[in-house]
């Protein structure tokens, strides 16, 4: 079904200027959240910032999603097969599902979208690299792979950055590989207005058609119980600190580390954590250093008190988790392994005095890459530097910006020998650090290809997290990173809030009210 774009486009434009100071009688139902980013785009095809990620969720919907115990499950889907040997899914869609402008979702739309996100999307590009989808009738659409692999069910089921939101075609065809301008989903909230360097509004949608049951996860009914959501982009975190105690803003999700003290001991305000993110130090491989010896990584690996190093990074020892493997503490229900836990977070000089030698280490300068903008990973590097020199392993600790740092980090990898990486959660572990091709980090060798090939090839979840031990092996005897623990993000809130539900890492949206 064709849409009017231009109606939506003027929309957008009628309804510019109209905040949260002209909810009226309503205000209890409009939330001012105090948003530390201002994304780059609203596509989850394109962009993998957190930041597009978590504003958009309430806009956008997808064939499956996740429950609470991570398990897929249909959501714009009616219910999907999977044929016997892996190779073919077919969804039948949800009949009467309408997108935001008023229109029809039907086949034609989700193929558009799905064709559009398998080949743009970088965390899927090579999972479904080959792979057809095609419209079978207007409310059934199947998927061809050339493989069969678990990925295709998770990748379609992740709510995480890139996740592959359905969009009407009119608006795929028009945007292309660009980002797309016109915000168009099925889900709780629609897109109102964006005012540059200031902020972004959501309004609860009318139209909206719920799934039955409880929310679960990303699932269930995510009717919305918010009128309004207004995200006010404010980068400076002293100014989030006292916007947050003189009511300017309802919340932040972004509650800097450095004020929690001040923010715990204000009575109007309720403080609390959510999903973990890996912190790691990183090793770029770059030649001609000391650390381009697995030796010297080994030592490096060894010597780290990450107690010390987090405390100093978060300020309090409930704000952080230790965990030895690339995946978080907080996903270890589905992935774990005692790989490398007997050896971990265990200093150990006279260990690390014998690889040095063993190196031929005489006293050469590494580079410590990190930015300021975000406090956590600055802490930790000065603390890694501290460490490492009472060692006699001689750092030169280098800031720049966020943008510049993170250009440096993954296209200048010759100016840098390792790295405090602020990672976000990520779906599975072919996405981390060591086994990631947009990382540094991946060194391809046959053990790597090999490693890999057969990951991707796992018919299930269950063939694949039999294959951890071995992934957690192959870091532990290349080393392209040593994780220093996982911080957990701190939201600080006004106490009229009832709850602050959060589900893979960012707050849900739609379950998020004001008591009486």
């Amino acid at each position: 079904m064709k849409r009017n774009l231009a109606a939506v486009v003027t929309l957008g434009v009628l309804l510019a200027g109209c905040g949260a100071a002209d909810a009226g009688d309503g205000a209890q139902k409009t939330i001012t959240v105090a948003s530390a980013a201002q994304p780059p785009n609203l596509d989850p095809h394109l962009s993998a910032s957190s930041t597009t990620t978590g504003l958009s969720r309430p806009v956008f919907e997808t064939l499956l999603s996740m429950d609470a115990d991570r398990k897929p499950q249909p959501m714009l889907a009616e219910s999907y097969e999977r044929s016997p040997d892996g190779l073919k899914y077919t969804f039948k869609l949800r009949k009467g599902l309408k997108f935001q402008d008023g229109s029809d979702l039907d086949a034609d739309d989700v193929v558009a979208s799905m064709q559009r996100w398998s080949r743009l999307a970088p965390p899927v590009r090579d999972d479904f690299k080959d792979s057809t989808w095609t419209k079978v009738d207007p409310l059934t659409v199947a998927l061809q792979v050339p493989k069969a692999s678990f990925l295709h069910l998770l990748h379609l089921s992740s709510r995480f950055a890139n996740y592959p939101a359905i969009m009407p075609k009119e608006i795929i065809d028009k945007a292309g590989d660009d980002p797309v301008k016109d915000i168009v989903g099925t889900g709780p909230y629609r897109f109102v207005e964006w005012k540059a360097d200031q902020e972004l509004t959501l309004e609860k949608w009318s139209g909206y058609q719920a799934l039955p049951g409880e929310r679960s996860g990303s699932v269930g009914n995510k009717t919305g119980k918010l009128d309004k959501i207004v995200f006010q982009f404010v980068a400076d975190a002293s100014t989030r600190t006292l916007g947050l105690k003189s009511g300017q803003y309802d919340i932040t999700m972004d509650a800097p580390y450095d004020s929690l003290d001040e923010l715990y001991d204000d009575p109007a305000l309720k403080v609390g954590s959510y999903n973990s993110s890996p912190l790691n130090l990183v090793f770029s491989g770059r030649q001609g250093t000391p650390a381009a010896n697995a030796a010297m990584r080994q030592a490096i690996h060894t010597a780290l008190n990450r107690d010390e190093i987090m405390i100093a990074a978060v300020g309090r020892k409930e704000l952080y988790d230790l965990s030895q493997h690339n995946m978080a503490k907080a996903q270890e229900s589905m992935w774990n392994t005692e790989v490398g836990r007997s050896t971990f977070n265990k200093p150990d000089a006279a260990k690390v005095s014998a690889l040095l030698k063993e190196t031929g280490y005489n006293g050469e300068s590494l580079v410590l890459t990190v930015t300021r903008d975000y406090t956590e990973a600055y802490n930790a590097a000065v603390v890694v530097q501290s460490q490492l020199q009472k060692v006699g392993i001689k750092v030169e600790l280098q800031t720049r910006e966020w943008a510049s740092y993170f250009q440096q980090f993954l296209s200048e990898q010759t100016t840098w020998d390792m790295s405090v990486f602020p990672q976000v959660l990520q779906l599975d572990p072919s996405q981390t650090v060591g086994f990631s091709k947009s990382r540094p980090g991946y060194w391809a060798s046959p053990r790597l290809d090999d490693l890999l090939a057969r990951y991707r090839s796992a018919p299930t979840l269950k063939d694949a997290t039999a294959m951890y031990d071995e992934m957690q092996r192959y870091i532990e005897d290349t080393r392209p990173l040593s994780r220093l623990g996982d911080n957990h993000g701190v939201y600080a809130a006004t106490t009229r809030l009832r709850d602050v539900p959060t589900f893979d890492g960012a707050a849900v949206w739609w379950a998020v009210e004001f008591g009486e």
